[in-house]
This record gives C-alpha cells, sequence and structure tokens, in this order.
C-alpha cells in the first residue's frame, strides 16, 4: 500500500485540483503527504526577465537579477503557505519545502522521497502554453520511476473561459511594456554621457520621443478602460519598439569599434531590443512595426 505522496504545487488551479485529490488519497490510505514547489531557474536565465521587470538600465543587471529571484522565492513562499493551509484545515500533517531549478529535474530528484508522484495536467502557465499537457508533466511521466498520478482537466473547478482570456491578452498585448521603455533610457542615458557632441545631440532628440510615447503610454495603461483605445495602444508600442531600436543603435554607432565586443553594454542593449521586437508578438504589431522599419 502507498504509504507517502509528493504532490506537486505551483498556485495554479490544475495544481490546486491535484492537491485536492493528493489530500483525498492521504485521508483514504493514512499515507504522509509532501507538498514541493519548484523554483523555476529559466526565468533568472536569458531575457525572459526583461519582460517582468521592466528595470533594465535603472539598476546593474546582477542587482535586478537578485531582486526577480527574491520576487519568486515570495511567490513560491506564498503557494507553499497556502498548501500548509489548507493540509492545516483538512486536519492532515505535512511536509512542504521550496528548490531552485529546472521544474523536471527537480521533481525526477525529489521523488525518491515519496511512493506516489501526484500532478496536475497542465500547469500556471497553461493558458497560454496550450496543447494537452504540459511539457513538465510529460517529461516526468517519461522518466519517473515511481507511479504518476496526472489530475485531468475535468478535476478543476474553475477555468477561464477561452473568450475572456482573448480579449484580455489581445488588451494587455497591445499596451507599450516597462522593459522597452527601460531599454530605452538606458540607452539614450548612455548616449548622453558619449563625448562625441553629434551623440549627445541625438540623446536630446530620442530622450523627447522617449518622453512623449511614456506620458501617452501610462495615460492610456492608467485612465483608460483597458477594452478601448486598442488601436492607439498597438500604434504606441510599435512607436516605442522602433524607438528603442533606433536608441540601441545609435548607441552603438558612438561606442565605434569596441561596441562590437561582446562585454560592452552598448552590444548587450542592441541584442535587449532586437529580442523584444519579437517577445509576445502579435501579427497586429509585427505589421505595425514592419510598416515603421520600412518608412
Amino acid at each position: 500500500m502507498i504509504k507517502s505522496i509528493l504532490v506537486c504545487l505551483d498556485g495554479s488551479e490544475h495544481g490546486d485540483a491535484a492537491c485536492a485529490m493528493a489530500l483525498h488519497l492521504t485521508a483514504r490510505l493514512q499515507a504522509r503527504l509532501l507538498g514541493l514547489h519548484v523554483l523555476d531557474s529559466r526565468m533568472l536565465e536569458g531575457p525572459l526577465m526583461a519582460d517582468l521587470s521592466g528595470w533594465i538600465g535603472a539598476q546593474p543587471y546582477g542587482a535586478q537579477l537578485q531582486q526577480f529571484r527574491e520576487l519568486m522565492e515570495q511567490k513560491g513562499q506564498a503557494v507553499v503557505r497556502a498548501f500548509d493551509d489548507r493540509c492545516s484545515k483538512a486536519g492532515i500533517q505535512a511536509e512542504s519545502w521550496l528548490k531552485m531549478g529546472h521544474p523536471a529535474r527537480v521533481i525526477l530528484e525529489e521523488e525518491a522521497r515519496a511512493e506516489l508522484v501526484v500532478m496536475g495536467q497542465r500547469g500556471e502557465h497553461a493558458e497560454w502554453m496550450g496543447g494537452l499537457m504540459g511539457s513538465t508533466v510529460e517529461r516526468v511521466v517519461r522518466h519517473s520511476v515511481k507511479p504518476c498520478l496526472i489530475v485531468p482537466d475535468d478535476g478543476v473547478l474553475a477555468v477561464r473561459p477561452v473568450v475572456d482570456w482573448q480579449r484580455a491578452d489581445r488588451a494587455a498585448a497591445a499596451n507599450v511594456s516597462p522593459s522597452v521603455l527601460g531599454v530605452t533610457q538606458s540607452a539614450v542615458d548612455k548616449l548622453a554621457a558619449c563625448p562625441d557632441p553629434a551623440g549627445q545631440d541625438a540623446a536630446e532628440r530620442l530622450r523627447e520621443r522617449l518622453q512623449a510615447i511614456r506620458i501617452e503610454a501610462y495615460g492610456l495603461i492608467d485612465d483608460v478602460d483597458p477594452q478601448h483605445e486598442l488601436g492607439r495602444r498597438l500604434e504606441l508600442r510599435a512607436d516605442a519598439l522602433r524607438l528603442c531600436l533606433d536608441a540601441t543603435s545609435a548607441l552603438v554607432v558612438a561606442g565605434a569599434g569596441r561596441s562590437m565586443l561582446r562585454s560592452d553594454h552598448a552590444q548587450l542593449l542592441a541584442r535587449w531590443a532586437m529580442f523584444l521586437t519579437v517577445q509576445a508578438q502579435t501579427a497586429e504589431l509585427r505589421t505595425a512595426l514592419l510598416r515603421r522599419l520600412v518608412g
């Protein structure tokens, strides 16, 4: 008989369904319950964090990495606390913990502590990841040496209607990303500090464009219904991306040959800018930006 159960926690509705199933089995089997939440280390690698922070250029990259890690840990602690509270209310003593790493690898390492692994069919990013089964779940099932119970979507008590998600996503995707403004601001500030008068003049012109876009974009976000002015929001996002490319390109030009060094900040910002042009890109945004690039 199974005497220990490991349930994977992520705070999603699918994860909640897995938790409910694990609690039920724990009570029926009088087993020991273990709860694991994995802090996805991939979120700290590469340009992914720029989408969430918008801080690039405001402080050194290393400091932002640490801040983002702390935010992840705070969220993970909240997920674990919710699990502990749920177990307490059910009269079940459980052990729970956080661990940083690639989710599938961590789960496969930690499964040695239990006789059964319980997971939701999909995870916290299921709304925009799509597919029948999450990549983490699929990898665990393929490589686990323990029995795995995958709680199907039928076990989820609440699912957001796709029409509602599409409306909200379309509105959010139309807004200017703070990370684009942050990269642009950093490039403009560095350009203004260069000794070449032409670079300084370019910085002032770029700063004026940046300020105008920032004021209007944040005004729409703060004061206008999210579903209104979608066309203008999209235009501003395309303008902001074009400005980001202009500012980072200007910084590369002003830096001359040293900009080609991989360690040079100009090249780093230019790569960020290129990434941001395709991140969370929609067909409408792609069309708008291409029109601006070709004049």
